[in-house]
């Protein structure tokens, strides 16, 4: 059985003897307890024996090995805590400006050859693959006694469906394969489905994975996917559907659908917003969360030895521009005033980060904060030759973020010297929770035209944010366009850094606005008096082309199939 702090791997080789009698042996490595911390019976495979050769009719047929086969699933979605995540596609909120970093990735920058890099698109086909199979195999699955068979098939569903609403997503449409191939059946290469086509398919299927999964696990099934995550992602895959980029004749039941959806949701009364807004990230049993992949702590992640400050030991990899930084209100809500850091030879006096929204210090690292048992440093003296430990002359100067801001929102304050041989993150990575489906709902009522709804759900999501005060961030009371840009606002500080602002600035056809331009970060300078000077600095310029609303498809996929299409500017 497993333990929480056991690793165990199973190898297991199914040998399938197909119609014209050819021997396939499909061989899957890996860990049960990287997702689920010891949580699923299912390991219990490991003590079967002989472990080298079962047949397809003998894993799905049996409970307990088409559950280890299903589990493996939970560990395939991409999550922000990967070093090379969908995060790492730049926007205004952060870019990898650190000495060290080779990851530059411009804007401009994207290629086809680079996406064959990032591997989404080969690794997702496979995980896709892997499914179909299962698939495949129903008629031995329904050999398998309920409750389990439904809850197997409701979490294959699932995911099959999240990993197509990622791949359209960044790709648009995309090949929609639903059955496995042989080596030369002709229909094998496939041209791309449209994207409506792939995105009605991941409504369907969100649904009837919905029907078939349970509302809440408990126990050892603890942090399996449920029915509120089936319907949460419809709600999203809805939204997008909705948004302008494809949605460009504004066919208002697409929006109609998008706010039914939420409302599913909304009526399990299974979620509640987490009063503590920090603590929810490390927190894995939140109210709030409808979506996430838990971690234990021999197979944690490695978040914090990526993007902790340098004076930690970290690779201060997500360093955040003062462009997103100036996008957080004053406590009082009027917007923040950059005109004083502007001047370089004249710099302001006066600390930039006071009295800013809460969510600000939950969410970002700045100089002179409290970060674990120290100070964050990232001043330099007025010689211009020696500076405070997380600076480009502290420790480690050669992974220093050059912006002079870093990411608070995910990392583990007690774990101040996170190397690769030190220990890992625990805090789990939240797909989806409340927050993000209130805000779909006021996006989807406001294009309805019901904008009291619409503040609503905003003010919500605000009233969270106050931490119990009063006094601070007014509600939202705008109308008109003011109103759509106050959602959309919204969205980048309450979901910042959880990998929705990539997907938001392109179905909102926004970034020839947000994303263009010169970017900063900030030049402290502490003075022989212990007193301080601010300044921004420049530190990239970036341009932004209609056609950088998807990615291209990866060159090496279109020269095996001459049926892919490229996608326009590529």
């Amino acid at each position: 059985m497993c333990g929480n702090t056991e690793r165990n791997y199973f190898k297991i080789v199914f040998t399938i003897t197909n119609m014209k009698n050819k021997i396939k042996s499909i061989i899957y490595k890996g860990s049960c307890l990287l997702l689920l911390a010891g949580a699923m019976s299912s390991c219990d495979v490991l003590e079967l024996d002989p472990l080298d050769s079962y047949t397809e009719d003998i894993i799905f047929s049996d409970a307990t090995l088409t559950e280890a086969y299903v589990t493996k699933f939970y560990v395939y979605p991409k999550n922000g805590y990967n070093e090379m995540s969908h995060r790492f596609f730049c926007d205004e909120s952060q870019s990898n400006f650190n000495n060290s970093s080779a990851w530059q990735i411009e804007l401009t920058g994207y290629t086809a050859d680079m996406m064959g890099f990032f591997n989404m698109w080969k690794e997702y086909y496979k995980d896709i693959k892997n499914i179909n199979i299962f698939f495949d195999n129903m008629a031995n699955v329904e050999k398998i006694p309920e409750p389990s068979r439904s809850l197997l098939i409701g979490e294959a569903t699932f995911f099959r469906a999240f990993f197509y609403m990622d791949l359209i997503s960044h790709f648009g449409g995309v090949p929609l394969i639903t059955r496995t191939f042989e080596l030369d059946d002709p229909d094998m290469m496939m041209a791309r489905n449209s994207y409506d086509e792939c995105a009605e398919f991941v409504v369907s299927e969100m649904d009837k994975a919905a029907k078939l999964l349970p509302e809440s696990h408990s126990g050892k099934s603890f942090g399996r996917v449920t029915k509120g995550a089936a319907l949460a992602y419809k709600a999203r895959m809805l939204l997008y559907m909705a948004s302008p980029l494809n949605n460009p004749s504004g066919d208002v039941k697409k929006w109609e659908a998008a706010a039914k959806a939420c409302e599913e949701v909304f009526a399990l009364n299974k979620y509640s917003l987490d009063p503590d807004y920090r603590g929810m990230f490390f927190n894995n049993k939140s109210p709030e969360i409808i979506f996430e992949r838990l971690f234990e702590p021999e197979h944690g992640h490695w978040f914090n030895w990526y993007n902790q400050p340098n004076g930690n030991g970290g690779w201060s990899y997500t360093c955040v521009t003062q462009e997103f930084v100036d996008s957080y209100e004053m406590e009082d809500g009027t917007a923040f005033d950059v005109t004083p850091y502007t001047n370089p030879e004249n710099p302001s006096s006066v600390n930039p980060w006071q009295n800013r929204d809460p969510r600000f210090y939950a969410t970002i690292i700045c100089d002179g904060q409290d970060f674990g048992p120290r100070k964050i440093e990232y001043w330099v003296n007025e010689d211009g030759a020696t500076g405070g430990t997380d600076s480009e002359y502290g420790r480690d100067n050669w992974n220093y973020s050059k912006s002079h801001y870093g990411l608070r929102k995910f990392a583990s304050e007690d774990i101040t010297t996170p190397t690769n041989n030190n220990t890992p993150g625990t805090n789990p990575w939240i797909y989806c929770r409340l927050a993000e489906v209130y805000l779909n709902y006021a996006e989807a009522k406001f294009n309805l035209g019901d904008e009291a709804t619409a503040r609503e759900y905003v003010n919500k999501v605000r009233e969270r944010a106050r931490g119990g005060r009063a006094d601070i961030l007014p509600d939202v009371t705008a109308s008109g366009d003011e109103l759509l840009k106050k959602i959309q606002h919204e969205r980048k500080i309450e979901l910042a850094f959880e990998e929705h602002r990539w997907y938001d600035v392109r179905r909102w056809k926004i970034g020839k606005e947000t994303q263009a331009g010169k970017f900063h970060g900030m030049k402290i300078v502490k003075k022989a008096d212990g007193s301080k000077t601010y300044t921004l600095h420049s530190l990239q310029e970036r341009v932004y082309e209609d056609h950088h609303n998807l990615v291209p498809l990866p060159s090496s996929e279109i020269r095996k199939c001459d049926k892919l299409v490229q996608n326009p500017g590529y």
